[in-house]
């Protein structure tokens, strides 16, 4: 919309601070603002107008009665002819004006949202500084991003109509930025607010002269299109503002790369509630984020759905360890040239009442993300430790670790709480960790890593082969053991897949490490992993997981 020329203008001195909560929808009196904001009529009575408003067009204090057109004839005497035919139209104007009393230019910009109303923002060339100024420090001020805030989005939305046809729509594309905490923790904050003002100028390029542009929160952008024919138009300017995100940005010399992941949320005539547009957006937002990264997602009633069984999976997760929800099951790893069971890998299980078994998969990554990962992999320790001691004192205990587990660092603490409180010999136990660990930090990781292997506790590298810096971790840190990731198991009747297995167990030989495969579920499996040298296997030719009571039986 009007924002399509902010490289030149003030806007980003807008304070538009609790406007719904302070005023009326339409009240603009208390802006303080250097931009001139006001609603006005079709017949071009103000209903209400900043100070900077009157001030900027030189107009008296009392409006009343009065229409703006002739009002502003003092500056510029062609000024109302031009005003009220962009005024008539139901198509956003902007007119520049050059005052005759002090040859002062000015942006008028005139938005049709409805049959009866315009939203009019003037604002001074003679006063812009947002080509010379840089964005303030997110900590300082998150609204810095020159565009328009969420007060005047929130504006926008609610004083919306669809046009005469009534066949148009209003379309909310809420832009995130992909990775962009990774620039301020790496290249600092002052180019994570630069990337910000380049994303913005990128964005304002492209977007139409009917279009909306706003700072949304943090590293969110939306684009407000009003009136056009959708979903087509908002697809297809999500598709544009995916590959020009995409495209490499230059910070202080140094490059910097994004990708952008969009929701997309429509509210057609006389369907849905302007009040849901923004939340419906960010549903949308939040599903590409999570499934779909550097894509765009249409709104659906089934992400409402999803959002909720999500909510109520959480509430759960919360109180699952409390009201005793969690088990452990275990899976037999044998040794390959007996079948012998030498160890058992601990997997958790949660039961949750009136839902059944909650996959890991579904439940393990939300643990991660509230927190609540570091009580249940205590829990997980603890309880792991304390059930392998009633199993013959040559049977390992193998326990997943996740990343999260090392932030606080004091994994090691706990590890040895748990031995101490099981009696469990440091020597039975086994952390799995993936190479997603080591990725986030990676001299973190290997200190606390070593702290525990120097208490007896052997580490193993769980799904080798599956990341980008395998080799690297290896000859970085001791590792008792490499398990083959399953996929590679699964696709052993293709040439790659049994040509990297073969690769891995002669490294594992070399090197003097164990090598376990997961996933065997056929004799042929076993048997050419055994031909080519692999010391132990897991999977369903020996087991499935059982629970604790039944690894007895499986042992004689």
């Amino acid at each position: 919309m009007i924002y399509n020329s902010l490289h030149h203008s003030a806007i980003g001195e807008l304070k538009i601070n609790n406007l719904q909560s302070q005023h009326s929808a339409m009240d603009f009196t208390a802006i303080d603002s250097s931009c001139g904001f006001a609603w006005v009529d079709t017949a071009g009575k103000i209903i209400s107008a900043n100070p900077a408003f009157l001030n900027l067009l030189a107009l008296p204090p009392d409006v009343a009665d009065k229409t703006w057109f002739d009002l502003t004839a003092a500056i510029n005497a062609s000024a109302p002819d031009s005003l009220r035919q962009a005024v008539a139209r139901r198509h956003t104007k902007t007119i520049k004006l050059v005052s005759t009393i002090d040859n002062k230019t000015l942006h008028v910009h005139i938005i049709a949202f409805n049959e009866e109303q315009r939203l009019i923002m003037v604002e001074s060339l003679s006063s812009s500084n947002f080509s010379q100024s840089g964005i303030n420090h997110q900590a300082q001020n998150h609204s810095a991003v020159p565009l328009a805030n969420r007060g005047m989005l929130n504006e926008c939305i609610a004083n919306w109509k669809p046009d005469e046809s009534g066949a148009a729509s209003l379309a909310m594309i809420m832009i995130g930025l992909d990775r962009f905490k990774r620039i301020n923790e790496t290249l600092g904050h002052d180019a994570g607010d630069q990337l910000l003002k380049f994303a913005a100028q990128r964005l304002l390029r492209i977007v139409r002269s009917d279009d909306l542009v706003a700072h949304f929160a943090g590293d969110q952008f939306v684009v407000l299109q009003i009136n056009q024919n959708q979903p087509v138009a908002a697809t297809a300017m999500a598709e544009r503002i995916i590959g020009l995100l995409k495209r490499p940005f230059l910070i202080n010399g140094q490059q910097a790369n994004i990708s952008a992941s969009i929701g997309l949320a429509i509210l057609h005539q006389n369907t849905g509630s302007s009040g849901d547009l923004i939340k419906q957006a960010e549903l949308a937002l939040h599903d590409a984020k999570h499934n779909a990264r550097g894509s765009y997602r249409l709104y659906e009633q089934s992400l409402q759905k999803n959002a909720g069984e999500q909510h109520d999976l959480e509430v759960g997760l919360r109180r699952a360890l409390f009201l005793q929800e969690f088990t452990l099951f275990y899976q037999a790893q044998v040794r390959m040239q007996d079948r012998k069971i030498v160890g058992f890998e601990a997997l958790i299980r949660w039961e949750k009442p009136g839902a059944g078994i909650i996959s890991p998969v579904r439940f393990i990554p939300l643990a991660e993300e509230t927190g609540e990962i570091n009580e249940i992999g205590k829990w997980v320790l603890q309880t792991a430790c304390r059930e392998a001691t009633t199993w013959p004192e040559d049977i390992k205990v193998a326990v997943n670790v996740s990343p999260m587990q090392f932030e606080n660092g004091n994994l090691k603490q706990i590890v040895q709480a748990a031995l101490s409180t099981s009696g469990l010999t440091p020597q039975r136990l086994e952390l799995e960790i993936t190479e997603g660990l080591l990725i986030k930090n990676v001299a973190n990781a290997l200190e606390q890593l070593r702290e525990i292997q120097a208490l007896g506790v052997s580490v193993a590298m769980d799904d080798f082969g599956t990341g980008y810096s395998s080799l690297n971790y290896l000859s970085s840190f001791p590792f008792s053991k490499i398990k083959i990731d399953q996929s590679f198991v699964h696709r052993m009747q293709i040439d790659k897949s049994r040509t990297l297995i073969k690769a891995v167990i002669t490294l594992g030989s070399a090197l003097g490490i164990k090598t376990l495969a997961e996933g065997v579920e056929t004799e042929e499996q076993f048997e050419y992993l055994a031909h080519n040298g692999c010391m132990e296997i897991q999977g369903y030719l020996i087991s499935k997981p059982v629970p604790a009571e039944q690894i007895q039986a499986l042992i004689s």
